[in-house]
């Protein structure tokens, strides 16, 4: 099982590897930072792909039940979001991006009322609010749902089915805090 967890994390690591590789051809900035939420915490690396473009790259710790179960274990969970910025707002201080789009996300995570932890593959959509202050900090606030699959082991037998977390943390808000490069 934790051969299993090694090679998924060194999975998201080279994607994320690539993405950073990616941005610095692409006009624009890179951005990296801290993920958290009541759902989990990490790190993220976003770039802007384009004027109106931003990809978002995001390999978090899942501590779903975590808290009222201290024995279960944390899952690992890596999402993928296409940004289009839907407008611009400007202040004095900061200049603040709504954004919605797309992605995609899969890892290794506790579902709900199941106990076993099992591979998910989803198709997310997602709101951002992004302030953007002058000294390249990025704060954002996102809201995101996913529908997808996940597969696991439950009594003995290898079960797919509907991953029902994905559409019960969609109100669940998440916070990165960015650095611009």
């Amino acid at each position: 099982m934790k051969a299993r967890k090694s090679i998924f994390l060194a999975l998201a690591c080279f994607v994320m590897h690539f993405a950073a590789y990616e941005a610095t051809a692409q006009e624009g900035g890179i951005s990296a930072g801290l993920y958290s939420s009541p759902k989990g915490f990490g790190i993220s690396l976003d770039y802007l792909a384009g004027a109106d473009i931003l990809n978002s790259y995001t390999v978090y710790a899942d501590i779903y039940q975590m808290i009222t179960d201290p024995d279960k274990d944390a899952g690992v969970k890596f999402v993928y979001l296409h940004y289009n910025r839907l407008t611009s707002v400007e202040s004095e201080y900061a200049r603040f991006d709504f954004f919605l789009g797309p992605g995609a996300s899969t890892g290794y995570v506790r579902d709900y009322n199941h106990t076993n932890l099992g591979f998910i593959l989803t198709a997310d959509i997602s709101f951002a609010i992004r302030a953007c202050f002058k000294r390249n900090l990025d704060i954002e606030l996102a809201n995101d749902a996913s529908l997808g699959f996940i597969l696991g082991n439950s009594d003995g037998h290898t079960q797919l089915s509907i991953y029902n977390n994905g559409l019960l943390q969609a109100m669940i808000p998440s916070l990165k805090l960015m650095m611009r490069f």
